[in-house]
């Protein structure tokens, strides 16, 4: 299986969903006020926003389509913010929900009745198929002495036309509670696809039904969506989800779900006969299409690069080098959206100085990858650069981290795996190559959101006790030569990374001289992308060299739970870890809708997961870029990749610009 969902980037998402609020009860987290133009020469003189004119971003990899089910990577997710549009999405400023797609939505809750007792209740609802189908009630839920009230809330609940909207259910008659396991959303209306055709209900719902077929390329993610027991069409307008168990990304799951016309990938929908008249000419009239023929359709659909989207600018020009979008005049709402460019296009340098030189050469106008040595030294203090150009940075939840495989015996051993990271001086590290500005992480979470525990410290650099470790677990020089060794075996690791990333082979090569110290040899391999992702999701490697880009809450069960950590399971659990604690913990983090407590699970899980070290945690390093100085309107986020394209702008006056969205 060609797991394209973390291909062609580094850093890598994985499917780490937004944490939004999933239930009323549940705490709000607020960020705050982020400026704009802070690292502007001209910060302190506003500029009035123009509509018109076009930007280039630089990529530094290229995304093998925008098709979230089957491809995972972050710049697939950066790029959809300008060309696409989901239910809801978290404001990269305030943190809130906001409405998208939806224009409202409501949470209920569910009863779930003991089997047999859906007789006694006519407005119960069967739900879920196989060992996981059942009866539900649901609604608001209240407890009065030995029953639960269940008051019916939203549009085609069967409640609703009961007396009085509600209905009393014996506790007796009840397997268990579900909160917030219910959502019902509002569509807008008079929202089309930019083919023209309609969006509607039915395009969310086939998007969710997706990830049930398992000839679909989306093992990264399917996941969050298998939580998802039913869904149903309710109107044009209205689409509801239930969940099977309380989940504290409900909301986020299904609410930021990529959503896909369902005329251009669903061979069952009569319009995709129109749309794709080619593929149907060749079938029999009576044909049944079986789920390898629905997924296959999905994987290779030519619209995952030809890209159909929601949003406010249609991809026009799509090749591995070159990105174009330009703005889409039948968009349904302009109102306060932004969006000023007329055109954004994605340029791709894999070489970070060819990037930026193409910037310099007026080729790019953001570049968020400048090198320290860059950064702090001439080449962003020449007149050539500073006439055009000004630099700044900004702090995301990324975060590096060398990956062991903990199912190679020579790393599978907790007490190995945490004197390889004390013998290297991260600190050291930090500073040096960074003038101080990363910060060390010592567990998953990100390290801006409510779930990292700071009361775990990062690995001490301490070489001695990274030796005694060693030696305790049985690796020491038995023969003198210089290697440490154990039953015959040389203690040497092959460092994997990308070929063309500089930060990763310096890095590698901090680490090479550092373990040579203590006997322990490490090479450095580094292999084109597709290589190189290949050999990390067959578990081909020792150590492997990343950086994730969680949100600022993210579920760690795709990371770390044991059922993903199977040699088998092309996972992101590529280190293979396999803990029952870490098990319960991600299990009782997933359920818990209150923030504070859940806070306190996530905390627990960084520190069991620092103590069996099966990532050598690094830096959280900031995104240190450089932009035109024409162009006005950048803040920088703490959700990836930082920046908001959607805000950018020229100030009123420039040439080519005007006063309204439209032309």
């Amino acid at each position: 299986m060609d797991h394209k969902g973390l291909r062609r980037t580094l850093a890598l998402t994985a499917g780490l969903f937004l944490s939004l609020a999933s239930a009323a009860s549940a705490a709000q987290v607020v960020g705050p006020p982020v400026p704009v133009d802070a690292f502007h020469p001209d910060k302190d003189k506003p500029a009035k926003p123009a509509y018109g004119g076009s930007v280039v971003v630089h990529l530094s990899s290229m995304t093998e389509g925008l098709n979230r089910a089957v491809e995972n990577s972050a710049v697939s997710r950066w790029m959809l913010y300008e060309v696409h549009e989901t239910l809801v999405l978290q404001n990269w400023e305030t943190w809130e929900i906001d409405p998208s797609l939806a224009t409202s939505w409501i949470a209920e809750d569910q009863l779930i009745l003991k089997p047999g007792a859906e007789a006694t209740y006519p407005t119960a609802v069967r739900i879920g198929e196989g060992d996981k189908e059942r009866f539900v009630v649901y609604g608001d839920v209240r407890t009065e002495g030995p029953v639960y009230i269940v008051k019916g809330v939203s549009q085609g609940n069967p409640l609703i036309d009961a007396s009085n909207n509600e209905l009393s259910v014996a506790a007796s008659d009840v397997a268990s509670l579900e909160r917030g396991t219910v959502f019902t959303f509002d569509l807008q209306d008079k929202v089309t696809w930019h083919d023209g055709h309609p969006f509607d209900a039915h395009d969310v719902l086939f998007s969710w039904d997706v990830y049930n077929n398992p000839a679909v390329d989306c093992d990264e993610i399917r996941f969050q969506f298998e939580k998802v027991l039913s869904g149903e069409v309710v109107d044009p307008h209205t689409v509801r989800f239930f969940y099977e168990n309380q989940y504290f990304l409900a909301l986020a799951s299904v609410g930021e779900m990529c959503i896909l016309p369902r005329h251009l990938y669903d061979l069952e929908d009569p319009d995709n006969k129109t749309f794709d008249a080619e593929y149907h000419a060749k079938l029999k009239p009576d044909h049944k299409f079986t789920d390898a023929e629905l997924g296959k359709y999905i994987n290779e659909n030519p619209h995952n690069t030809e890209w159909v989207g929601l949003g406010p600018y249609k991809i026009t020009k799509w090749d591995p080098k070159v990105v174009e979008a330009v703005r889409y005049e039948d968009y349904h709402d302009w109102t306060d959206k932004g969006c000023y460019f007329d055109k954004i296009s994605w340029r791709v340098i894999s070489d970070d100085n060819t990037a930026f030189q193409a910037l310099i050469n007026g080729q790019l106008d953001y570049f968020d990858r400048v090198k320290s040595e860059d950064y702090f030294g001439e080449r962003t203090a020449t007149k050539t650069f500073t006439d055009s150009f000004y630099k700044g940075y900004v702090y995301t939840g990324t975060y590096g981290y060398t990956g062991w495989n903990t199912k190679r015996d020579k790393l599978s051993d907790p007490m190995v795996r945490r004197a390889l990271a004390m013998a290297f001086d991260m600190e050291t590290y930090r500073v040096d190559q960074y003038n101080g500005l990363a910060e060390r992480v010592s567990g998953p979470q990100n390290r801006w959101g409510p779930g990292y525990n700071k009361g775990v410290e990062p690995m001490p650099y301490n070489p001695d006790m990274a030796e005694e470790l060693l030696a305790e677990a049985g690796w020491y020089d038995r023969d003198g030569d210089g290697w440490i060794d154990k039953d015959g075996i040389k203690m040497s690791i092959e460092f994997m990374y990308p070929s063309g990333n500089e930060a990763s082979l310096t890095f590698g090569l901090k680490m090479q001289e550092a373990y040579k110290k203590l006997g322990i040899e490490l090479t450095m391999r580094n292999f084109d992308w597709a290589t190189f992702l290949d050999r990390m999701l067959e578990r081909n490697f020792d150590a492997v060299n990343l950086a994730w880009v969680p949100p600022l809450e993210s579920d760690p069960e795709q990371l770390w739970h044991s059922k993903w950590g199977p040699l088998d399971k092309k996972s992101s659990n590529m280190c293979g870890v396999m803990d029952p604690e870490i098990d319960a913990l991600i299990e009782a983090g997933q359920r818990e809708l209150d923030l504070e407590k859940r806070v306190k699970i996530w905390q627990e899980l960084h520190a069991q997961i620092a103590e069996l070290q099966p990532y050598m945690f690094g830096l959280n390093s900031p995104r240190k870029f450089a932009m035109n100085k024409k162009i006005r309107g950048h803040q920088g986020f703490k959700i990836a990749p930082g920046y908001s394209i959607r805000r950018w702008y020229y100030p009123a006056g420039t040439e080519g610009t005007r006063s309204t969205p439209l032309k």
